[in-house]
Parts: structure tokens; C-alpha cells; sequence
């Protein structure tokens, strides 16, 4: 492969740290992997491979680094098999450090857990046990606190709890346990946290004011920008006393320099601001420009100054003062936190319980000594002599930390290597720190540091898109509003050679004004429209085959639709896919307790808890298991002041028909609430489904078998809740509500495969790293997500915790202005991290983008954007700090481009001077009259919809005589091929094998009698038949993984109940047939594969072929017969797909030889394989390239 001199640059700097700036598609994998191989297969070279640390951000990551390194010192191998240099590296490979942050710190803790009086055994405790623990310690922690009478956390309490109940301060002191725990120092932030509330001397000084100070000055001077520009437009157009009056305002201001602002000098001049009355004008055609532009532009300007100065006329004393009330109560929270942390970190390990959390602060412990690594970090330190971080943008401090307490301290002699992106760092959530690449990117261009090497250079996407991409972050980015400069060495240039095509990026604007059809609905339809006329128009987008480098017309596998989140909007955007006939996909990790079905189970349970919750009594009478409608829900309602279920037995003492329907539903709410209180949760679960029909009855919906794999799982998980030693509902429910706060989401059942002819649906997160030649970026109109900033209580790393000011006597609270600093950091924060979101969505695409946002007024709302102003190349910053949503960084940029004024023009809007004089770009408003026709079945999947949510629908036919007569035509149907009916529609492969093996076979041979004897009742079973030690073989091959050994494995299936006392026997007893397999060249091949995310176990599939392949004597030749079968196993081993089968079947009694063995297998299995084949390649458009069986009896491969 020939390398690019930047690259090339990246694979051989040694001798320093170094940060590898890698843009979007810029190769950085390849560039990592002959790095790190280069430096193994040279002998001059310090670096072995037990010598060097790779750390990576997922586990696939790591085994996909792990398995490329491997084949390249393979490949070295084959061509110098006589190099026993190679052949040890090679070895060493497989104990290799490759692995992610939370690995290594285990490795450490594992390898020093004396050095932390640690038991041994420990493990990594469930996300379930851990909320279950924190709940069981807290309480017992506010009941000592309780018992204690210690009245300043009566304070507290009083101040942060309502009358329901402790959840509020247990929410508080839970919450700053575990940001504390995100910091490499907890307690050092704790003592931080008190220290923040000691004011002494001169407010002027207090670091705190003078920041917030420097915060209002901010707003001040954007609204005197403003009021001078509306003073001088005023005089211009010779209004000269409103002008003056105007200046009047800004006069206070004149003398104040920011670098020197002091509180007091702002306070001063902002009590000093005076507005006076604007003479009046009269509304004349003459003054229109004043009424229309000017007097509106003043008022805005006069509303910004006044609100600016509003919190800056507060004396700086009366500011410290409000804090200096609280500081009793952070001290009783620091101190209950320390208590509740203490107590907590015993719990865990009197059960011998690890958490995430712990292992990076074990591991710091164990290499930190004070400030100074430990004697344990300095012998890592020898021992790497590479260090290399992958996704570096994604670092934390506590992983900052580790990282560089096992590598070497100088940067000019370092040996860390760094790779990441800064653009693509959108990981907030778990606390990445962007600020640490930012602050080495800064340093390592400078002399006597690191080394920098910046990969700009895209590979992946057409010029077309880049230059999009380009046109927009050169206006967007910059250090002051995302932390970044899109300078020349960020910007995108294009690295591969496409086929010359019209692919320009497009922006569409649809208009959200309808009657009848929501905002949601509008942008649907119109995505949908749009994929209709790439795969199916009458000039389809042509995209390039990756397997033959010709274009091809674009399928639907080739689009993906990018959204923010996932949580709503997406299952209506599917539905109306499915409205339009469009194939598609969502991976639905994370919609779980979204999912309805889920909701309604939730609500029923909390109602059998707690009948009094309204929420959760709305949702269960709305659910098919009652079947109220919202009419009946709004009369019972209406009919009483009292709580709504108060309202509901009053209801149900009526005669009338509601009346009843609420005296049965309280009847069956009773039984389940007596039930409970005698038997088990998982027990109460299986009642309800009993009682109601419920699990039948979501089968019985589309996506049904998910639906009911989502119910299981909430079985599952009471069942296994019960025996983790736990009781009771409304504990059970709590642990649901801390797992949906904390975005520890089951995963919901999947229903279709990821590599059908389908449009995928997908968070920008979950496609960070992949790249599709189609891309949709929907959903940019929808507002960003301040709900951090909305907290009642939040914390920071600088500021400390927003807490109010509350007066306990009136019960009435005042935000501090520490709780307004920490608002607009976390705004400033969260805008920085939404831009560069924006930009991983934009560069997943390979050959067409195409952004899509709805408005409701759009020529209105494009006049406005028209207005944003720039500096230079880049939007005011103004304009991007106040930006509600992507389309107001988007479209502003964008209508900027020399490209944008034809559609500017034909809108009949101004024209402004173009700050970018090319672009590629394309413009498009979509209304509803734009849309493409929904598919002829739209009445009925409108319906469907319904359905889905579990809604009642009306029988379409209301004649009852005609309804008889629909019924009589559908009974007395005389189907014309009749024939066809004695062949089954659906079979399986092994019923079709057998059908074709019979036709084969002798007729007396198929139909001798049997002497095999009756078979045993399975309680008499000590052993298990040939077929069923097959089955539970597959199921071995099914659940093993590669990285643990075998018969831990199997002693874990049986504890947890997957495996049965005969089952896990007949497993330990092909130990060594199992193990001789993955000890086998396909099995090392297999276990590869499954590392890396490439490999497949237990494929269900389903799939027709013509009728006469099921029957040869057939005459009905036009029709089709459905095929299901579940393939063994399918994976990829870096060069081509492979199709394996295991087969236990017992074959060399009968043959007179291996060979033969092998020829009877093939015989046996040929037809099946070939079907599965078959069936793999027109699925999923892939090509087999091998298919093989593995006999477990002759412990080799038989290739087909």
C-alpha cells in the first residue's frame, strides 16, 4: 500500500510523544495497524509485543487492531517461514496488551489487589445489584442521619424535600457520589466544594464574582453592539433625537475595559443605564422603515441591555451573601456524601463487588503515590516502550491520568502515541475531556514538546461532499463558540478517485404548515419521497459497487437516515417508511423501556403498587388489558374533583355501561394487588399475561415476535431479580426507573437482520466509525436538548453545585448566580459538543448527503437566516451561541454560498454579498403538495399504526348484510390452483433436504420398520439421544466465547439454568471435541472473526424458491414456496465469507473409510448447504466464498 507522506510520517515517528490529528476517513486504522506491525517485525526495534500497551475505546476495536496485526505478521511469516523473530512475535501477540481502558485498569487491579486489601474473587457487579446496594446503603445512611436529630441535615432536608418522601435528597446525594467519582480526585472536589462558600475579603476579588462579572460583560457589550448600530441607523435616516436617546443608554459603559472589570465598576454603571422615553412618530408611509426595521431593532437592543443588567445592579456583597447561606447545607451534603461513600465501598466489598467506576480509581491508586507514580506505575513505565491511545478525543481525566502514570513523563522523549480527532469527540456524556487534545494539539506545534501530524486527507467520500462539508465548518467552527479552528489542517481533502456524477449535497427545507399532518409527519413523508427517487425514480442515484468499482443504481441498503436520539420519533419515521413501501431498520439497543408494549406492563405494575399514581392508572386503563378510550378516561375525570382514582371507584358505583367496566377493572386491580402480596414478582408477571392475554396478544401484532421477546425480558429480569436474594414491587420498580435515568437500556428484541436490502435508521453516535454511500441527517429543525441545564440541581468541575437559595419558612427559592455560571457553561459546552455531533453525522457519508429540517413558516424563517451576520469566513459568533437548532447554523451557512443565489432570488428574498464564492450545494423547500403518493395501503397501515399502539379500530364494514356476505364469499372460496395446496407454503430446509433425499431413495428402504425401541419419559433420562446431544452441542457453539475458557463456561451456563444437569454433562464430555475445533485452523479462524465483530451464530432466515424445487411433478410453475432455516454459523475471515455447519452425526460405523466419511457427509448435507448458500447471497447481497462442515466425530473440515 502506498502511503501519503503525512501517513507515512504517523508510521515511522519515534522518539517523542506524539498526537495524530486524524481527520474523518483519513485511514487512521490502516495507519495504526503498520505502525504498530512495522516496529514488531523490525529487530532493530525495542518494541516487542508483550512491550507495548494499545488502548482502544470498545472491545471490538481492540480485536479488530489485534486481528490486523496478526495478519500482517502472518503474512510476514509465510514469506520468511524460516524467521524465528517473526514466529516469536507472533506468539507474544496473543498476550498482547490490545484491550480498552476499563481492561487494562483490571489487569492492573488483578495482577496488584493485595496492594488494595481486595478479595481476589472479586468481580464486576451487575448494574442491577449495584442500584439495588446504593438504595439498601442510603437508606441506612438516612436513617443514622435521621436518628442522629442532627439539625443542620433536618436543614437539608427540609430545604431539598417535598412531601413524598426522601427521593429528592436521596436523587441529591446519589448524584454528587457519582460525579464526584467521574474525577481523578473525588475528595479533593468534595473539600473544593465547601472551600467555594468561604468569602472574607473584597467581593472585587472573589474569583468567583469576577467571572460572572466577565459572563454579564459579555451580554452587555453584544447589546451595546446593537444599540450603537441602532443610534447610527437612526441618525442616518435623520430621526437625531431618538438617536440621542438611544446613546444616553450606552453612555455608563464608555469608560469600562474588560481586562481590568471590576463588580463594582458593572454594578455601577448598570444602576447608572437610563432609558428615556423615545419620542413619539407618527405612522406615515414616510416613516415606515422607522416603524418596520428601526424602533422593532431598538427594542430588542433595549430588552437584552435590561436583562443584562438586571443581575449585575446586585451589589457583589448581597451575591456572596445568598451563597454564604447555603454553605451550611453543602457542608451537611459533602458530609453525608462522605458517609454514603464510605458505606457504600464497604458494602461492595464484604460482597466482593467491583464497578466500573472502581476500576479506573483502583487501578489510580495502585500507580499513584501522592502526585508521584508508585513503585507498581515505574515498573509499567519499563516495561512499555509504546503506549498508544486510540480515539483520543474520548479521553477522561481519570484515563488522562492512568495513561500517563505508565508512560514516560518527557514529551520530547515520551513514548505515547496519540490518535484521535477532535471534531469527532461527541462523548460528553461519559465525560470525555476534548480540552486535553485541544491543549496538546496547541503545545506539540511549538518547539521542545510532542510531535504533531495531522491527517486531512479523506479517503472515504466524493470531493462533492467534502467541499460541502468544508463550505459548512469553515463558518461554523471556530476556538470561540466549538473550541476548534477549522483551519487549513482541519479541512477535509479529498483522497479517492470516483466516476464523475451529479451528486451534489442537498439541503431541504420542508414546510411544516399542514392541517392534518404533524411537523414529524411532514419530514417523514418527505425523506421517504426523497428515497423513492434515489432507488427508484426515473434517474436513479448511481452510487460505486465496492466489489467491481462500478457505479450501480442505488438500493436501499445504501441509505442510512441519521437522527439525534433515538427515544422518540423514530418508530413513527419507520412507520412511514413502511407506509411509502420502504424496507428499513433500526438497531433498537437503548428503546427498551420505550417500547409500548414495555410502558404498559411498567404502568400496570406501578398501579398494582400504588393505585393512587395517576400517570401510571391513565396508562394501564389505556391499554388493550382494559380498553378504556380517552372519552371514557376524560368523563371519569370530569365527573369528580377527587384523585383520579378516587374518581374511578366513584364511577365504577354507576349502573350505567362505563360504570360497570370500571367496577370490573377495580375487581381484577384487587386481585392482582391480594396476589402479590402472596407470591413472587415473576409470578405476579405470568398472572397478569394469564389473566389478560396480553403476551398472546402482542404476538399477535406487527413486530410481534419482538414484542413478545420484550416481555420475556421483563420476566427474565424479575426472575432474576428474585434470586439475587430480592424482594418486592415497588423495589423492582425503582431498579427500572434508576436503570431508564442512567441509560442502562436493555436491549430491545431484534427482529430484522443488519445486512438486508434496507434503509437503516440509526443514532449519529451509533454510526461514529462507519460510512454509508447515502446519508440522510433528518430531524435538524428539532431543538437541542437543554435538560442538563434544567436540572433543579447540577454540578461542575469549576463552579461547584447550583444549589438555590431557599427560605424554609416561605418555602419560596432564589437561583444564585453560580447556578447561572454553570447554566451557560454547560450551554457553551453542550453547543461545542452539538457542532461537532453535526459533523460526525455530515462525514458518514461517502456519495451523497443530503440534510433535512422542517419549519413551519419557511420563507419567513430563510429571511431571518438571510439576516445573520459574519465576520469574514465565519458566522458572528452571536448567531451560533444563540442557535436553537442545527438548521440555525445550517441553513444561515449554507444561503452564505454564491450557490444559494438562484433559490434566494426565486423566493423573492434580498440577496446578500456571498462570503464563499463555490459551492456544490443544492436548495429545495418541500411542501405538502411535494410529497410523493403514500402506497396504495396507506388507509390500512394507517391503521396498522393503530394497531401497533395497541389501539381500537372500527370494522370498516358497517352494513351488517354486507359484512355476511364478505364473510360467505371468503369461506366458499374455490382456489383455481389446487394443487398448489398440497404442498406446504412454508417448510423448513431439513423437511426440503428430506423430501429430495427420499425422491432419491429406494421406496422400500424409506419405509422399513423400525427397530428402534420406544423412547424413555424424560424424567427417566440419565443420558441424552444422538439427536439430542446434537442440540445441545449447537447450543454450546451457540454461547461460547473465545475469550474464556470452556468449562468455566459451562459451569456458568448450568448455575444460571441454560444448560441442564444432562446438558452440561453431555458438554463436559465433548470437551475435547469442542476444544480440537477452536484448536483447528477454521476455529482459530472463527474465534477471530467473532472478536472483531465479523462472525454470526444462529442466523434464522426465511426464503422462497419456485415451487417445483419442492415438488418436481408441480403444474402451479409461477409459484413460490417460503424456505426457513437457521444457519450454524457465518463469518468473515478477512478475505472472504465462510459458511460452517457443525454436524455431530455418526458416520465412520458406516463407511469403510475417512474418505468415505467425508462423501457420505456431503451426500447427506449437500442439499441444505447449498440452500443456506443460496439463501446467505440473496439476502444479504454478500458471496460465499467457502462452505464447509466441521464433523465433531472426525475432528477435521469437509469442504463442499
Amino acid at each position: 500500500m502506498k502511503w501519503t507522506s503525512d501517513q507515512q510520517a504517523a508510521i515511522d515517528a519515534r522518539g517523542s510523544h506524539v498526537l495524530v490529528s486524524a481527520a474523518a476517513g483519513s485511514g487512521k486504522t490502516a495507519v495504526l495497524v503498520e505502525r504498530l506491525a512495522s516496529r514488531l517485525l523490525d529487530e532493530a526495534d525495542e518494541l516487542t509485543a508483550d512491550r507495548m500497551l494499545v488502548v482502544t475505546f470498545t472491545n471490538a476495536a481492540a480485536a479488530e487492531m489485534k486481528r490486523r496485526i496478526a495478519k500482517a505478521l502472518d503474512q510476514a511469516l509465510r514469506e520468511h517461514p524460516e524467521n524465528d523473530y517473526i514466529r516469536k512475535q507472533r506468539q507474544m501477540l496473543n498476550r498482547a496488551l490490545i484491550t480498552t481502558i476499563h481492561s487494562f485498569c483490571l489487569e492492573v487491579i488483578r495482577e496488584n489487589y493485595y496492594l488494595l486489601d481486595l478479595d481476589p474473587a472479586f468481580k464486576i457487579a451487575e448494574e442491577r445489584d449495584l442500584v439495588l446496594l446504593q438504595d439498601d446503603v442510603l437508606e441506612d445512611v438516612l436513617e443514622e442521619q435521621y436518628g442522629q436529630e442532627d439539625s443542620s441535615f433536618f436543614a437539608l432536608v427540609d430545604a431539598y424535600t417535598s412531601d413524598r418522601g426522601d427521593s429528592e435528597i436521596e436523587e441529591l446525594i446519589l448524584g454528587l457520589y457519582q460525579y464526584a467519582r467521574t474525577l481523578p480526585d473525588p475528595e479533593a472536589y468534595l473539600d473544593e466544594l465547601v472551600s467555594l462558600y468561604q468569602f472574607e475579603g473584597d467581593p472585587d476579588e472573589e474569583r468567583l464574582l469576577v467571572e460572572f462579572g466577565q459572563l454579564l460583560w459579555v451580554d452587555i457589550e453584544k447589546a451595546l453592539r446593537q444599540l450603537r448600530r441602532v443610534a447610527i441607523e437612526l441618525r442616518l435616516a435623520g430621526y437625531e433625537a431618538q438617536s440621542e436617546n438611544v446613546s444616553k443608554a450606552i453612555f455608563p459603559f464608555q469608560n469600562i475595559d474588560k481586562d481590568t472589570l471590576k463588580w463594582s465598576e458593572l454594578e455601577t454603571a448598570s444602576r447608572a443605564v437610563k432609558f428615556g422615553t423615545m419620542k413619539p412618530v407618527q405612522k406615515k408611509d414616510e416613516h415606515h422603515i422607522y416603524h418596520t426595521v428601526l424602533k422593532p431593532a431598538y427594542d430588542q437592543a433595549k430588552k437584552r441591555l435590561v436583562d443584562a443588567v438586571g443581575q449585575a445592579s446586585v451589589s457583589g456583597a448581597d451575591h456572596l451573601d445568598v451563597l454564604l447561606s447555603q454553605r451550611p447545607l453543602v457542608e451537611t451534603l459533602v458530609r453525608t456524601v462522605r458517609t454514603f461513600g464510605a458505606a457504600y465501598e464497604q458494602a461492595k466489598r464484604d460482597r466482593a463487588f467491583v464497578d466500573f467506576s472502581d476500576l479506573e480509581h483502583y487501578a489510580l491508586a495502585i500507580l499513584r503515590d501522592g502526585d508521584a507514580p508508585s513503585s507498581v506505575a515505574s515498573l509499567y513505565k519499563q516495561r512499555f516502550a509504546e503506549v498508544l491511545v486510540d480515539e483520543y478525543q474520548d479521553t477522561n481525566e481519570i484515563q488522562e491520568t492512568i495513561i500517563g502514570l505508565v508512560s514516560n513523563e518527557s514529551e520530547q522523549l515520551g513514548n505515547l502515541f496519540m490518535v484521535g480527532d477532535i471534531k469527532q469527540s461527541i462523548y460528553r456524556f461519559r465525560h470525555a475531556e476534548p480540552r486535553l487534545f485541544i491543549e496538546k494539539a496547541t503545545r506539540f506545534k511549538q518547539a521542545g514538546s510532542g510531535q504533531r501530524i495531522d491527517l486531512s486527507q479523506n479517503f472515504r467520500s466524493r470531493s462533492e461532499v467534502l467541499d460541502g462539508i468544508n463550505d459548512l465548518f469553515i463558518q461554523l467552527m471556530d476556538e470561540e463558540v466549538s473550541e476548534i479552528e477549522y483551519d487549513e489542517a482541519a479541512r477535509l481533502v479529498p483522497g479517492r478517485a470516483y466516476e464523475e456524477l451529479e451528486a451534489s449535497p442537498e439541503l431541504l427545507i420542508v414546510n411544516g404548515e399542514s392541517r392534518d399532518l404533524s411537523k414529524q409527519e411532514l419530514e417523514g413523508r418527505a425523506i421517504a419521497t426523497r428515497i423513492l427517487e434515489l432507488v427508484s425514480g426515473d434517474e436513479p442515484f448511481k452510487v460505486t459497487d465496492e466489489a467491481t468499482g462500478l457505479l450501480r443504481s442505488c438500493e436501499y441498503r445504501d441509505i442510512v437516515i441519521l437522527v439525534r436520539s433515538k427515544k422518540e420519533r423514530v418508530e413513527q419515521l419507520m412507520d412511514i417508511l413502511t407506509q411509502y413501501n420502504i424496507p428499513a431498520y433500526t438497531d433498537s439497543d437503548g428503546g427498551y423501556f420505550q417500547a409500548t408494549e414495555i410502558r404498559m406492563m411498567l404502568s400496570l405494575l406501578k398501579l398494582i403498587d400504588n393505585p393512587l399514581q395517576d400517570i401510571p392508572l391513565a396508562g394501564a386503563l389505556r391499554s388493550p388489558m382494559f380498553g378504556f378510550t380517552d372519552q371514557e378516561l376524560a368523563k371519569i375525570r370530569l365527573e369528580s374533583e377527587a384523585s383520579f382514582f378516587d374518581a374511578l371507584k366513584a364511577k365504577a358505583d354507576d349502573d350505567d355501561e362505563l360504570g360497570l367496566k370500571c367496577g370490573d377493572m377495580l375487581d381484577q386491580l384487587s386481585e392482582w394487588r391480594t396476589f402479590a402480596r402472596n407470591h413472587s414478582l415473576s409470578e405476579l408477571i405470568q398472572q397478569v399475561f394469564n389473566d389478560t392475554g396480553f403476551y398472546d396478544f402482542a404476538g399477535g401484532l406487527p413486530g410481534g415476535k419482538g414484542r413478545q421477546e420484550n416481555l420475556k425480558a421483563l420476566y427474565d429480569r424479575a426472575l432474576s431479580y428474585e434470586r439475587s436474594g430480592y424482594r418486592g414491587l415497588y423495589r423492582f420498580l425503582r431498579v427500572m426507573d434508576r436503570l431508564q435515568d442512567n441509560g442502562e437500556d436493555l436491549s430491545e428484541a431484534r427482529s430484522l437482520g443488519e445486512e438486508e436490502n434496507v434503509v437503516r435508521i440509526m443514532t449519529v453516535h451509533k454510526s461514529k466509525g462507519l460510512e454509508f454511500p447515502v446519508t440522510i441527517v433528518a430531524q435538524l429543525g428539532k431543538q437541542f436538548n437543554k435538560r442538563d441545564q434544567m436540572q433543579r440541581v447540577i454540578f461542575h468541575k469549576r463552579y461547584g453545585i447550583s444549589l438555590d437559595a431557599i427560605d424554609v419558612v416561605t418555602r419560596t427559592r432564589t437561583e444564585t448566580f453560580v447556578k447561572e455560571m454553570i447554566r451557560r457553561d454547560l450551554d457553551a459546552t453542550m453547543k461545542a459538543e452539538e457542532m461537532r455531533v453535526l459533523y460526525v453525522a455530515l462525514t458518514r457519508a461517502k456519495e451523497k448527503l443530503i440534510l433535512v429540517g422542517t419549519v413551519a413558516e419557511p420563507a419567513k424563517q430563510i429571511n431571518q437566516w438571510l439576516q445573520v451576520e459574519a465576520t469574514g469566513e465565519t458566522l458572528s459568533a452571536d448567531a451560533r451561541r444563540e442557535a436553537k437548532t442545527y438548521l440555525d447554523w445550517v441553513a444561515p451557512a449554507l444561503l452564505k454560498l454564491e450557490g444559494a443565489v438562484p433559490f434566494i432570488e426565486e423566493m423573492g428574498l434580498p440577496v446578500f454579498s456571498p462570503i464563499r464564492e463555490a459551492t456544490s450545494w443544492t436548495y429545495r423547500i418541500i411542501g405538502q403538495d411535494d410529497l410523493a403518493e403514500v402506497a396504495t395501503l396507506q388507509a390500512m397501515m394507517a391503521q396498522l399504526h393503530h394497531v401497533q399502539q395497541f389501539e381500537a379500530i372500527d370494522f370498516p364494514v358497517k352494513d351488517e348484510e354486507a359484512t355476511i356476505q364478505v364473510v360467505n364469499r371468503a369461506f366458499s372460496y374455490s382456489y383455481p390452483a389446487q394443487a398448489a395446496t398440497e404442498t406446504a407454503a412454508k417448510q423448513t430446509v431439513t423437511e426440503l433436504k428430506r423430501a429430495i433425499q427420499l425422491e432419491q431413495a429406494a421406496f422400500e428402504d424409506t419405509f422399513r420398520p423400525s427397530d428402534t425401541p420406544y423412547r424413555e419419559p424424560k424424567w427417566k433420562q440419565t443420558k441424552q439421544t444422538g439427536a439430542e446431544r446434537g442440540t445441545t452441542l449447537h447450543l454450546i457453539f451457540q454461547l461460547f466465547e473465545p475469550t474464556e475458557p470452556l468449562d468455566i463456561q459451562i459451569d456458568r451456563w448450568e448455575n444460571n439454568g441454560m444448560l441442564g444437569p444432562i446438558e452440561a454433562e453431555t458438554a463436559r464430555l465433548a470437551l475435547p471435541e469442542i476444544e480440537s475445533f477452536f484448536s483447528s485452523e477454521i476455529g482459530r479462524s472463527l474465534s477471530e472473526a467473532l472478536q472483531a465483530g465479523r462472525g454470526w451464530r444462529e442466523l434464522p432466515f426465511t426464503y422462497t424458491v419456485p415451487a417445483e424445487r419442492v415438488n418436481p411433478t408441480a403444474t402451479f410453475t409461477d409459484e413460490h414456496v417460503l424456505i426457513q432455516g437457521i444457519i450454524d454459523c457465518l463469518f468473515f475471515d478477512g478475505e472472504t465469507y465462510v459458511l460452517l455447519d457443525y454436524k455431530s452425526d455418526s458416520v465412520l460405523f458406516a463407511s469403510a473409510s475417512r474418505e468415505e466419511a467425508r462423501q457420505l457427509l456431503r451426500d447427506r448435507y449437500a442439499v441444505q448447504l447449498s440452500l443456506y448458500r443460496e439463501a446467505i447471497e440473496s439476502i444479504w447481497n454478500i458471496q460465499v466464498g467457502t462452505t464447509v462442515i466441521y464433523s465433531l466425530e472426525l475432528q477435521e473440515t469437509v469442504v463442499l
